[in-house]
């Protein structure tokens, strides 16, 4: 087992990623959970594959409950936090409990959401499911649901008390959400990681037969980048954090004009990146070649998906609404080359507008 520190300061935690761990995850949750209640939120098909296993291993140290929320990003909603916190009141959870949310994004996002705000703040343990969920959303603390307006508006920081990420849950995972995950692995090696990125560029083979050691590997390594920049810029105060939006200020707006249902998110955050690497050509940031390797990238994994059915003006509206936009500036995450990403303000509008159309026009 790899645990890798993540140094926040006022709660630092582990992350711990191997093969098998999850039949001790109670052993390693009792040395930081300070009550004896956990409650475990899942959903019905995760659940049915590895709540009994998680639900033994913790009976042995704390007194468990279980909630089970719908299924899917549409239920990533407020709606799905007010019935997590009935339950927590139900079972009797106290200020001590804590939150074990056992599965993807979508779980992780609203049960970390709800036990951030049940009682005003009690501990949440993060036990990912997902390549996604592994090495990005159980990892820095950002909770919180979607709304009509857009992805993620309503949420709090709120860091977990542990992560306990067994690669050994990947093998039930469907085959477009283990590809889905691969766009978040590779962005890491586009902003920060060149020698990740080589890694997936030259395993590519084992990575898509989730040969054990390629899995162990881009998880770990994309595990610690995540956690360097948060354990930098805990709550994105000082700009370092934001390097890990690459691709999302499109990427989400695709997400959200498509109802949540057209796209997964990595689907989404691939097309961005694609816009955005053609950004930083077009703004004489990142030169061809550059260019090149990102979309040959993306397309080696096919997550350059065709765009249809959407309105370009939607696309742009939403954008201006995401929470990175600042006095009505779009502020874009652009790369300089492989493992070089750096926030750039000054995009000019008909930049991103002709990138976005050429979304539905080339990549299509």
């Amino acid at each position: 087992m790899e645990t890798i520190r993540v140094t926040v300061k006022n709660s630092p935690y582990d992350i711990c990623v191997g093969s098998g761990i999850l039949k001790n995850a109670g052993k390693l949750m009792k040395p930081v959970v300070r009550g004896k209640k956990v409650m475990i939120v899942s959903n019905r098909t995760v659940y049915s594959l590895y709540g009994a296993a998680l639900k033994k291993t913790l009976s042995k140290y704390f007194t468990v409950s279980v909630h089970l929320m719908p299924d899917g990003e549409k239920y990533k909603t407020l709606a799905s936090v007010e019935g997590i916190l009935n339950d927590c009141a139900f079972y009797g959870l106290d200020r001590r409990s804590a939150i074990a949310a056992l599965g993807g994004g979508v779980v992780g996002d609203t049960a970390g959401f709800a036990a951030a705000i049940y009682m005003r703040g009690i501990q949440a343990v993060q036990v990912p499911t997902s390549l996604l969920a592994m090495f990005d959303s159980s990892i820095g603390g950002k909770t919180g649901v979607d709304m009509k307006a857009g992805k993620n508006l309503a949420g709090a920081f709120h860091q977990p008390a542990i992560v306990i990420a067994d690669t050994d849950t990947l093998d039930t995972l469907p085959e477009r959400e283990y590809i889905n995950g691969m766009a978040e692995v590779i962005k890491h090696g586009f902003i920060m990681d060149p020698k990740l990125f080589k890694f997936i560029k030259n395993r590519k083979s084992e990575i898509l037969k989730r040969e054990k050691s390629a899995v162990l590997y881009i998880v770990g390594r994309s595990a610690a980048d995540k956690a360097k920049i948060v354990s930098s810029d805990e709550r994105e105060m000082s700009g370092i954090r934001e390097i890990l939006n690459y691709g999302h200020t499109i990427g989400h707006a695709i997400e959200a004009e498509g109802g949540y249902k057209l796209l997964k998110h990595g689907e989404a955050v691939a097309l961005g990146m694609a816009a955005a690497v053609r950004i930083a050509k077009k703004t004489g940031l990142c030169s061809q070649k550059t260019l090149n390797e990102q979309i040959n990238m993306l397309n080696s994994f096919n997550l350059i998906k065709p765009l249809k059915n959407l309105k370009i003006s939607n696309i742009l509206k939403r954008m201006l609404n995401d929470k990175k936009t600042m006095d009505g500036k779009i502020r874009f995450v652009l790369t300089s080359e492989i493992g070089h990403a750096k926030l750039v303000s000054s995009v000019p509008i008909s930049i991103i507008k002709n990138e976005v159309k050429n979304l539905f026009e080339h990549e299509s």
